[in-house]
């Protein structure tokens, strides 16, 4: 490239004495006549002026070209494998959300289950439970009635006993005692004790 701009310097150098004799006499000639020698004058002033800056700014702009192109690819990068890490989480917890429904409904049947067997057990319980509070009222209600029976009979004995003591000694006599003497042997003898 070098020796290119080096070509280009001396041509230029050589072609700009003869392009300032012709713009003298362009400007001698007059507006009307238009001096293609002067255009093709500025037209290699840009040319070199382009040429100057591909060589001196051309590798700094390829440079800062591909320093930002490696950024914006790395940025690119960057942001895709952000997004397909952000699109996975967002999967994920789809995922995790539709299992957590699926474990929360799970949870709400076996919790129905549970209740509806607890309250069945709780049913069952109750239900033992009265039979048997009927049961030891049927064995205590017959017990306390056994047992009234008895302390009135037991009184209606003693009452009885002492009833017939308080006849007997009113009225028995030794002559009633004999008899019953007798009468008690005679049983005794036929073997009947009634």
């Amino acid at each position: 490239m070098k020796k290119w701009i080096t070509s280009a310097a001396i041509f230029a150098a050589a072609f700009f004495g003869y392009a300032v004799q012709a713009a003298n006499a362009a400007e001698d000639a007059g507006e009307g006549h238009g001096s293609w020698l002067l255009l093709m004058f500025f037209a290699i002033n840009f040319i070199l002026f382009v040429g100057a800056l591909f060589y001196f700014a051309g590798p700094a702009l390829r440079k800062f070209f591909a320093d930002r192109a490696v950024t914006i690819r790395t940025a690119l990068s960057r942001a895709k494998s952000a997004l397909a890490e952000a699109e996975d989480l967002a999967n994920k917890a789809a995922a995790r959300m539709a299992a957590l429904s699926a474990e929360l409904k799970k949870l709400a049947d076996e919790l129905e289950e549970e209740t509806a067997f607890q309250v069945g057990k709780v049913a069952d319980l109750a239900k033992s439970t009265a039979e048997r509070i009927r049961r030891d009222t049927e064995m205590s209600k017959s017990a306390l009635s056994e047992a009234a029976k008895r302390r009135v009979r037991a009184q209606l004995a003693e009452s009885a006993a002492n009833l017939a003591r308080e006849t007997i000694s009113r009225n028995f006599q030794p002559a009633d005692q004999g008899r019953l003497i007798d009468g008690f042997m005679d049983k005794l003898g036929s073997g009947d004790p009634r």
